[in-house]
């Protein structure tokens, strides 16, 4: 806990900063351009350019020029107008974060009075002022497509793709390279780097935006890319949406996946709901939007209760196996998910140019992953849980060509992991229930796993932007950013022999291995400076970032000597410039350049650590003075509109990646012991990745209703051997292992990505997203051979996906229902994530296998709770999820005529009641079930 005069001390600092130096990244864009006589030419000085609805707008200056900042993400309508000149509404205009959309007007002089042009804009297939490779998916592009939350989304991106292990990664770089952002707040777990904490409903999203290139100076502890996610705010109408889905799986893999072929309707659901507009009695100077989710999985991976923890064995006599089989038989999920997000914003419009907003973020998980080994007694494996809180207040305040934006945030993350919660909980067994073992590893006979993990962390920050329109051509940006991680952690291994241990016991913390534990903080502090300069035939964004870290901790002084001298680790410093150049050198074609260098920490949880020691040697090892990863990035790229609805986009990119994290083990002399080993994550580490990325995009066509994105990915990510023998020296040889370069573990070739939807917005439509990629690399194993298999010179097989998603819209008065279904693996296509080294495939194996097992088990085999070793190999944790579908049914409202508050046709309103038996999302007439299976009942 922090102690509370050190609490007050940074609450102090942090409400100065506030009052000061108010921070936060900015949120919104900017819209552009220039007015002039239609018949002349001329400029025309003057002219007012308005957004409907809002109290932004601006006039032109003595050249036509007019600029409108602090613009949320959104779409809008300009009104233009000037005396003795026909009027102009724009309606559409799309404005994204940190980027200019650029409207030029012409104007005629007004024949009618009162005469107004109506034009509908169209979204730019290329964007002029991109000096960086990034992607915008919009609110309605994301409810189009076949997925569950944004993050679906994210794999749909050029350059973006995953691992093995599902984790995301952008051009190569390791999974804790992307910054994670949801309305300017960073949500990631300080123990991880840049680990996403919470999610939120796709419903509640504005726009969705990955930069995979260089990115401004703005964004820091980050080194393959940003994901930024914009929410909507309320406007004087209400608006909301109400989905529920419910499936299963389905597929013909009863051979992998047990119980696969039991198809339950109901045993994956998810309700999705979110509701914005003005808060009752306030106007709408006083808006709010809620949206929340949630989700429960039984998952794919099931496992049979053949046994229970408490079952005992005993295979010393090879003659006479003991097996006790104290299960039900029943079929149990080993990887379900109950998952539940939160988001609650309220926004206050204290006058013309100044609001105050405040956000909840809220995300509990709970959930576990499949273990193999436990496959037949599968309560015996962890429970997890993850519970996230983050909270914001910010303050933008916007002036004639300039305004700030100001952030307090404080977010706290509690992750457990444990079979049972009470670490002396009698269910726990001793290990030497299990005596003995057969001769080749198989399934587990009882028992469960015995560590408990905990993990908390408390950040408190404040941050800066400010903004100004200096001249026509430069937008000077600058900020600041205090932020402080409170970090404990606790191991802890239950003991349990029922020998010296005789009940489940956890020894006192720090002085043994088995329970250690720590309580750090942490201190980062940045600032940074940019321009960007726009002329017609350049746009230029150079900016130049400073990062502070500091540990607050100490660290061994000599590694070769852990039990000696300790000393506290310095603070580090970094400087990143950054520059970002686009030639237009068309109207229809932009070429761009980007260079930046690019720093983040390494995941704290590998700086701090116990460092308890033992008579086995080290454990949860720390080391306080490890230095900044570095990333140093280029990157080439070119924009071209092809005929009025094609548009193709490429980049050439180059990323040099050092003192990344590695774990070297280090063999020392013990004073107590003797010879002995540990192991230490170090600046070891180190990778290069090269590679382009093609896209084609296909704007919506009133006449094909075609919709259509193409990408196509290639790169080479290469690094150290990362094996466990990589990194490894010997006090007592002096030897070091010689280093090789091989392709990283998620490096994947090819990928290609395309999504097509064919549709009648408003009415109905199927989209379809289909995914090729070659396989990932794997170490052969190959048996007799005389030489050593360079690591990770195998891959696995290539991965395909199809994905669908087909909808159709109900109009009801003033509701909107949706009808949709979405399959996920339409084809079931057995994707083999890994593989048994010694075949390169996940279906069968043959180095492991020896006779004197064959002749244990076929002793045996028939017995209860014996499997053969056949039986063990069929691994359905080595492939991707089988085919899976869910129904789904929508409601939206269209209109404040049918809001919270109109009597004549509102959600309270007997006559049209979303909770009403007339009109029950869930009722025989308009539900997915029937009246006896509300989703809100009365009760």
């Amino acid at each position: 806990m922090i102690a509370g005069n050190k609490r007050m001390s940074w609450l102090w600092l942090l409400c100065g900063l506030f009052c000061f130096s108010f921070n936060a990244f900015a949120t919104g864009g900017k819209i552009a351009g220039r007015v002039v006589d239609k018949q002349t030419g001329e400029a025309l000085p003057g002219v007012t350019i308005m957004i409907e609805g809002s109290t932004l707008g601006a006039a032109t200056d003595a050249e036509g020029n007019y600029v409108i900042l602090n613009i949320p993400s959104g779409k809008y309508t300009l009104r233009v107008s000037f005396i003795g000149y026909g009027k102009i509404r724009l309606e559409n205009v799309r404005v994204s974060v940190d980027q200019t959309t650029r409207e030029d007007f012409a104007l005629s002089p007004e024949v009618i009075e009162g005469e107004e042009v109506v034009v509908v804009a169209e979204r730019p297939l290329v964007q002029k002022d991109l000096t960086a490779s990034q992607q915008v998916a919009t609110a309605d592009e994301i409810k189009a497509l076949p997925v569950e939350t944004f993050v679906g989304v994210l794999t749909t991106q050029a350059g973006v793709n995953t691992g093995a292990d599902g984790t995301l990664h952008i051009r190569g770089g390791r999974s804790n390279e992307i910054g994670y952002y949801i309305d300017g707040v960073p949500v990631v777990n300080p123990f991880f780097t840049n680990s996403l904490t919470n999610g939120v409903s796709n419903q509640a999203i504005e726009e969705l935006r990955v930069i995979s290139g260089a990115f401004n100076a703005e964004y820091g502890n980050a080194m393959s890319g940003i994901v930024n996610i914009q929410v909507k705010e309320g406007g004087a109408d209400y608006h909301g949406n109400l989905s529920a889905y419910t499936g299963d799986y389905f597929s013909n893999a009863k051979d992998i996946f047990f119980n696969v072929d039991d198809i339950d309707p109901l045993a994956n659901h998810v309700f999705d709901g979110s509701l914005n507009g003005p808060v009752p009695f306030f106007g709408d100077q006083f808006t709010f939007n809620m949206s929340a989710r949630y989700d429960d999985d039984e998952g794919y991976q099931y496992g049979i209760r053949e046994h229970v923890p408490g079952d005992s064995a005993n295979f010393k006599n090879a003659d006479n196996w003991y097996i006790e089989r104290g299960g039900d038989g029943a079929f149990v999920p080993m990887n379900p998910s109950r998952d539940f997000n939160f988001l609650g914003k309220l926004t206050y419009r204290l006058g013309a140019r100044i609001k105050l907003s405040s956000q909840l973020l809220y995300d509990r998980t709970r959930w576990k992953n499949y273990v193999h080994s436990y496959r037949y007694n599968p309560d015996g494996i962890y429970n997890y849980r993850d519970d996230n809180y983050n909270y914001s207040l910010k303050l933008n305040h916007a002036f004639t060509r300039s305004f700030y934006e100001a952030n307090l945030f404080y977010a706290t993350t509690d992750f457990k992991q444990f079979v049972f919660e009470d670490p002396t909980d009698p269910r726990y067994v001793p290990t030497t229930r299990i005596e003995g073992a057969p001769s080749t590893a198989t399934f587990a006979f009882g028992g469960t796993q015995m560590e408990h993990v905990y993990r908390e962390s408390k950040t408190l920050g404040g941050k800066l932007d400010y903004t100004s329109q200096v001249t026509t051509r430069h937008e000077i940006k600058t900020g600041i950013s205090l932020r402080r991680d409170e970090l404990r952690e606790r191991n802890i291994t239950i003991l349990y022999d029922n020998d010296f241990y005789r009940r489940p016991t956890v020894v006192p913390e720090n002085e043994t291995p088995s329970h250690t534990f720590y309580d750090e903080t942490a201190t980062f502090f940045s600032a940074y400076l940019q321009d960007k300069i726009e002329y017609n035939d350049m746009i230029i964004n150079a900016g130049v970032r400073y990062d502070y870290f500091d540990p607050n901790s100490d660290y061994i002084v000599d590694l070769l000597d852990p039990e000696g001298a300790r000393s506290k680790a310095e603070a580090k410093q970094r400087v990143s410039p950054r520059l970002g150049v686009a030639f237009p050198i068309t109207d229809r074609g932009i070429l761009h350049f980007s260079y930046g260098h690019f720093y983040q920490m390494p995941e704290l949880r590998r700086i701090y650590g116990s460092n308890v020691f033992g008579a086995r040697g080290f454990t949860d090892f720390g080391y306080a003075d490890l230095k900044p990863e570095k990333t140093v990035n280029y990157e080439f790229g070119l924009q071209q509109q092809l005929g009025e609805a094609l548009a193709l986009e490429m980049s050439l990119f180059s990323k040099d990646i050092r003192d990344l994290l590695a774990l070297q083990t280090i063999n020392y002399q013990s004073r107590q012991f003797g010879p002995r080993s540990y192991s230490i994550y170090l600046n070891k580490d180190y990778g290069q990745v090269k590679g382009f990325t093609l896209s084609l995009t296909k704007r919506h066509d009133p006449n094909t209703k075609l919709t259509a994105w193409i990408d196509y990915t290639f790169q080479k990510a290469e690094g150290n051997d990362v094996s466990s023998g990589a990194f490894f020296f010997s006090a007592l040889s002096g030897l070091e292992e010689e280093k090789q370069v091989v392709p990283l573990a998620w490096d994947q070739r090819h990928l290609l990505n395309t999504t097509v939807t064919l549709s009648e917005p408003g009415n109905w439509g199927i989209s379809l997203i289909g995914k090729i990629g070659s396989g990932w690399p794997h170490t052969p194993n190959i048996p007799f051979a005389n030489f050593v298999p360079t690591a990770n010179s195998g891959n696995k097989p290539w991965q395909k996906n199809l994905d669908l998603r087909v909808f159709k819209n109900l109009r009801l008065r003033h509701f909107d229902f949706v009808l949709f279904a979405k399959v996920f693996n339409v084809f079931d296509a057995r994707n083999e994530r890994f593989v048994f080294d010694d075949t390169g495939r996940a279906g069968y194996t043959f180095v492991n296998r020896s006779l004197e097992e064959t002749q244990a088990f076929t002793q045996h085999y028939g017995e209860p709770g014996v499997h053969t070793w056949s039986e063990y190999q069929v691994r359905p944790n080595y492939y991707s999820a089988p085919r899976s579908f869910e129904l789904d049914a929508g409601c939206s409202m269209l209109d404040t005529r049918c809001s919270m508050l109109d009597t004549r046709c509102s959600m309270l309103d007997t006559r049209c009641w979303m909770l009403d038996t007339r009109c029950w999302m869930l009722d025989t007439r308009y539900s997915m079930l029937d009246a006896g299976c509300w989703m809100i009942d009365a009760g």
